[in-house]
């Protein structure tokens, strides 16, 4: 996979960005993760002619972006430190992460003024910053993914996604829902971390990136993540309904290391399944 993929990248005048996605949906390697990101998120252009020049540009731009007053930096050096200890023993790209995510983020809210500074945008760069040793490369990637975040949000609201996707919980895990009221799970709190963070909060790091070579491969990847969601608690159902309150929130917020490849093909069935329903609904009705 790894040599395939480094072929594609290593053409000499144009990637095949088609068959990029083609093979990425099905998880990229790391040591070829990195660059097959800035092409999947259009950091970099397919197009080859004038490459260095274009990178040199976009880094001389991001260098000369001003940063953020004391305050905020302070908030963000606060959950960067946070961020990083709990992944102390990952070997991240960036020679000093904690730096380079703090720089990363205050960029961005230099250059996006209308946006609010939120402990989402850590976890957000943090995956940036353990692939790409480059500050810039780990600015552009994470700007291309809050736009992807920001057009999903747009194109349905949150608050209607997460009312979808508690009701296709309630529905097709009726028994794991029906345990949750009788422990008094608050899951909608869960559910809105999930959807907020992307799960960069709740999954660990090696499955997150997993789950982002199928997000940024396929086209509107997000749109699968309320099918990811439902995956997730279908795969965990038997071991959930086993704890109490205070245990499965400790699992819903801190998920175990699970196959993800297993977990996105179950989410692929389970939208399938739910659109199948839909369509039957409307001839039917």
């Amino acid at each position: 996979m790894a040599e395939e993929i480094r072929q594609i990248l290593d053409a000499e005048t144009l990637v095949d960005l088609d068959k990029l996605r083609q093979v990425g949906r099905y998880g990229v390697p790391d040591e070829v993760r990195g660059e097959a990101w800035k092409y999947l998120l259009a950091v970099e252009t397919a197009d080859k002619a004038n490459e260095l020049s274009k990178r040199q540009e976009k880094y001389e731009r991001y260098q000369g972006t001003e940063r953020q007053s004391t305050d905020i930096l302070k908030r963000i050096r606060g959950e960067v430190s946070r961020y990083i200890r709990a992944r102390s023993k990952m070997p991240f790209q960036s020679k000093d992460p904690n730096k380079a995510i703090e720089n990363v983020v205050s960029a961005y809210l230099t250059q996006y003024r209308g946006s609010e500074y939120s402990p989402v945008m850590v976890y957000l760069s943090g995956p940036f910053a353990y692939l790409l040793a480059n500050e810039s490369d780990v600015y552009y990637c994470f700007a291309a993914l809050m736009q992807m975040v920001e057009e999903y949000c747009n194109h349905v609201n949150m608050a209607t996604r997460l009312s979808e996707f508690l009701m296709l919980f309630r529905t097709l895990l009726p028994e794991l829902h029906n345990h949750f009221e009788e422990e008094e799970v608050d899951f909608k709190e869960c559910a809105n971390s999930w959807f907020s963070y992307v799960l960069a909060k709740e999954l660990p790091l090696e499955c997150l990136l997993r789950l982002w070579d199928s997000y940024f491969s396929i086209p509107n990847g997000l749109n699968l993540h309320i099918y990811i969601c439902l995956a997730i608690l279908t795969t965990l159902k038997d071991n959930l309904e086993e704890l109490e309150q205070s245990e499965i929130h400790g699992v819903l917020l801190r998920l175990p290391s699970m196959d993800m490849d297993h977990l996105i093909n179950q989410a692929l069935a389970i939208r399938d399944e739910v659109l199948a329903k839909r369509l039957s609904d409307i001839e039917n009705y």
